[in-house]
C-alpha cells in the first residue's frame, strides 16, 4: 500500500476540500493501492502569531521519508521560516514531490496558470471594450498566486504599449473587505473612475461594486469590473461578474495522476496546469452566456442555512456538555454525542505524556513547571499516548486492522497504528495546541466530507477552548494544594512541620486514641552540632535529610512524619508489636548510617525513643511526646557517656 502525504493550510479557517477530493477521485476509480494523510493547519487565521505557530507544527508530526508521494499546498502559508522548512524536508525525503499553486524547489508543479489567465481577462477588456485606463485591486503581495496574476498583467500591458504606474495597483488580500478598502483608497486618492477595475478574485470584485454603489456608481454603465476564480458569488451577483472558472478539484486529480506515472517510471515536465474558462459576463458589458438557476441557487442557500443553523445549535450544545468533562476522553465523547452530523469510520485523539508534567515536584522542593518547559513548540514528541479512540464496527472490518492494534496505548510516530490495506483510504490529521503550545492531534478517517462543510474549525475551536479550561483548572487546584503543601511541609526535607504537626498529627491522635493506641516515636540525629561546626552545614543538610529519607522510606503509609526543627524527629502512626517497632528503628538506623558513608559522613547514627499509647489515659498528646523524648534523651546519654 503506497502512501501520499499531503500538507495544507486553509484559507483563513476554511478548509481547502477540493485537493484531496480530487486525489481520492483519481484513487477511487482504478482502486489503486494507495491511502492519503491529510495534515492540515489553519495557520494564518489568526492575528496572533504564537497561535499560528502552533497550527503549522502539524507539518513537523509526519516523517515525510515514510511516503512514497508528498503534495503541498503553502499557498496560504504567511510565514516563509515554515515553507522553508517544509520544502527542506520534503526534498529530503527522496520521494516525487508536488506543489500545487506555487512554484517551489523543484518540485512538480499543478494549478492554473494564473500569469496567462490573468492577462487573458485584461486582453479582452482592451481588445473587445477598448479599456485604457485601469485601476487593479489585488491580494497579498506576497501571496504567489496573486504575483502571478500582477505579472501576467504588467506583461501584457507593456505588450500593448498601454501605459500603467504602480499607484495603479491596491493590494490587500482576497477578501470582500478589500475590495471596499481599495475603492475608498482610489477615490479618496482623487482618482478619476477608470474604464475598468480589475480583481484578483470574486470577492474583491463584489466589494468594490457595493461600495462603489454607496457613492451612486455602477457597473458596467459607469466602469467595467472583473473578478477571477467563478465562485458562486459571480454568477448570482447583479451584474454577473466576468471571472475565469476553473475546477479544483481538477488540480488534486492530476497530482494523484502525476504520481501514479512518476511511480511507473515515467519521464514527466516540470509543469502541470489545469484548464481553464473565462466567463464574459455583465459586469464588463457582455451578454450572460448561461441561464441563471436562481431558484435552484436560493433553494441550495436555504438548504444550506437550515444545515448551518443546526448545526450551530448543536455547537451551543457541545459547548455545554464539554464544561461538564472532566477528563479529555469524556471530551471526544461529547464530541461524537452531540454532533450526529459527526460521522466518520473512526476518530482518534493522541496526547503529548507530559500534559501532566505539571504535577511533577523535583526532589526535596515544591516546582511550578512552566508551560514553555513542558510542551513542545516544534515537532512531536518521540513517543506520544492514544488518549481516546472510537471505532465504528461496521468500518473495522473494512480498515482490516491487525488483531490487538486497538490495544495499543504508546505511540511512537503514526506508523504503523495507521496503517491501513483499504485503497482509498484518508486520514486527517488536526493540530491540537493552546496557542503555540503543541499537546497533541486529532485523526479522523473519511473526513473530507466534514472539509467540504466547512465544520471542523468549530469543532477544533470548541474542543481546544475546553481542553485548555479543564487543564487550567487543574492546574489551578494543583497548584492551591502546592502552596498548602508548602504551608505546612519543611522545605528541606518534605516532611510535615511544626505547623503540620499541629494541623495533623493533632487531629490523628484525637480520631484514633479513643479507638486503637498509637507509637509515638521520638528521633534525634546525633552530633549535628559537630558536623556544622567542622565539615558546615551543607553536610549538616545532608545529614539531615538522610535521616528524614529513611523515616519517609521505612514509615508505614498512614504514619505522619514531622521535624520538630533542628535535629529532632517525630514519628505518629498506628500501635506496632513490639518487636516490630524495634525493627522498624532498625532499619531506621541501617539506612541513616548507609546515607552518611554515601556522602562521606561516616558513623552518622541516630537516637531514639517510643512510647505507645493509652486509649484509657487522659494524656494529652504533648505529654507522650514529652515521654518519648525523654527515652530518647536517655540513649543519647548513654551514648555520651560510652564515647568518654
Amino acid at each position: 500500500m503506497r502512501k501520499i502525504a499531503l500538507l495544507m493550510d486553509g484559507w483563513k479557517r476554511y478548509f481547502t476540500f477540493a485537493w484531496p477530493a480530487g486525489i481520492l477521485e483519481r484513487i477511487h476509480e482504478t482502486e489503486e493501492e494507495v491511502s492519503l494523510y491529510i495534515f492540515d493547519s489553519s495557520g494564518n487565521w489568526s492575528h496572533d502569531k504564537k497561535y499560528n505557530e502552533g497550527e503549522y507544527n502539524i507539518f513537523r508530526l509526519p516523517d515525510l521519508r515514510e511516503f512514497d508521494g508528498i503534495v503541498l499546498d503553502l499557498t496560504n502559508v504567511e510565514a516563509e521560516p515554515v515553507i522553508k522548512e517544509t520544502v527542506e524536508r520534503a526534498a529530503q525525503a527522496g520521494v516525487p514531490v508536488i506543489s500545487i499553486g506555487k512554484e517551489l524547489d523543484a518540485f512538480y508543479y499543478v494549478g492554473i496558470d494564473n500569469k496567462s489567465a490573468m492577462a487573458g481577462i485584461v486582453k479582452h477588456l482592451v481588445e473587445e471594450h477598448s479599456c485604457r485606463r485601469f485601476w487593479f485591486i489585488m491580494g497579498s503581495e506576497d501571496n504567489y498566486e496573486n504575483g502571478r496574476r500582477v505579472e501576467g498583467i504588467r506583461e501584457y500591458l507593456d505588450g500593448q504599449e498601454i501605459p500603467w504606474e504602480e499607484t495603479d495597483f491596491y493590494y490587500g488580500n482576497y477578501e470582500f473587505q478589500c475590495g471596499v478598502n481599495g475603492f475608498k483608497h482610489f477615490q479618496e486618492g482623487g482618482r478619476p473612475l477608470p474604464d475598468a477595475i480589475v480583481c484578483a478574485n470574486d470577492n474583491i470584485a463584489v466589494g468594490v461594486c457595493e461600495e462603489a454603489a454607496k457613492a451612486g456608481y455602477h457597473a458596467p454603465e459607469d466602469f467595467l469590473i472583473t473578478g477571477f476564480d467563478n465562485f458562486d458569488k459571480a454568477a448570482f451577483y447583479t451584474p454577473q461578474i466576468t471571472t475565469v472558472s476553473h475546477v479544483r478539484e481538477e488540480a488534486g486529480y492530476l497530482c494523484a495522476q502525476i504520481l501514479l506515472r512518476a511511480w511507473q517510471g515515467e519521464e514527466l515536465p516540470r509543469f502541470h496546469y489545469t484548464g481553464v474558462e473565462y466567463k464574459y459576463w455583465e459586469s464588463c458589458g457582455c451578454s450572460a452566456d448561461c441561464q441563471r438557476q436562481d431558484r435552484e441557487y436560493l433553494k441550495g442557500q436555504i438548504i444550506y442555512q437550515i444545515e448551518t443553523d443546526g448545526f450551530l445549535e448543536d455547537i451551543i450544545s457541545l459547548e455545554y456538555e464539554l464544561l461538564k468533562c472532566s477528563t479529555f476522553s469524556q471530551m471526544m465523547n461529547c464530541v461524537l454525542k452531540c454532533l450526529p452530523s459527526m460521522k466518520c469510520d473512526a476518530m482518534y485523539l493522541v496526547m503529548d505524556p507530559k500534559m501532566n508534567d505539571f504535577k511533577r515536584r523535583t526532589e526535596g522542593s515544591e516546582v511550578f513547571m512552566a508551560e514553555e518547559e513542558t510542551y513542545y513548540i516544534e515537532g512531536y514528541p518521540q513517543k506520544m499516548v492514544l488518549e481516546f479512540s472510537y471505532e465504528d464496527p461496521e468500518a473495522v472490518g473494512r480498515l482490516k486492522l491487525r488483531p490487538g492494534q486497538m490495544e495499543v496505548r504508546e505511540l511512537e510516530g503514526i506508523f504503523p497504528f495507521f496503517d491501513c490495506q483499504e485503497p482509498g483510504a484518508n486520514f486527517l490529521f488536526l493540530p491540537l495546541h493552546f496557542r503555540q503550545w503543541t499537546i497533541g492531534y486529532i485523526v479522523i478517517r473519511n473526513a473530507v466530507y466534514l472539509m467540504e462543510r466547512q465544520y471542523l474549525h468549530h469543532i477544533m475551536g470548541a474542543l481546544t477552548k475546553a481542553m485548555e479550561n479543564l487543564n487550567r483548572h487543574e492546574k489551578l487546584e494543583w497548584m492551591n494544594e502546592r502552596l498548602s503543601n508548602l504551608y505546612v511541609r519543611d522545605t528541606l526535607t518534605g516532611m510535615y512541620n511544626r505547623m503540620g504537626y499541629r494541623k495533623f498529627a493533632g487531629k490523628l491522635f484525637d480520631d484514633r486514641r479513643r479507638a486503637n493506641d498509637l507509637l509515638i516515636l521520638f528521633i534525634d540525629l546525633d552530633r549535628l552540632k559537630y558536623i556544622n561546626d567542622n565539615l558546615g552545614h551543607d553536610m549538616g543538610d545532608l545529614a539531615i535529610r538522610a535521616v528524614a529519607d529513611a523515616i519517609k522510606t521505612t514509615l508505614h503509609e498512614e504514619g505522619i512524619p514531622v521535624r520538630l526543627g533542628g535535629d529532632e524527629f517525630l514519628v505518629i502512626c498506628e500501635e506496632l508489636p513490639e518487636p516490630e517497632v524495634t525493627a522498624m528503628i532498625q532499619e531506621i538506623r541501617h539506612k541513616v548510617e548507609r546515607s552518611g558513608n554515601e556522602v562521606g559522613l561516616c558513623n552518622l547514627s541516630i537516637s531514639a525513643g517510643y512510647v505507645i499509647t493509652d486509649k484509657e489515659s487522659s494524656k494529652k498528646l504533648e505529654d507522650y511526646v514529652n515521654d518519648a523524648d525523654a527515652i530518647m534523651y536517655q540513649e543519647k546519654k548513654e551514648k555520651k557517656a560510652a564515647r568518654k
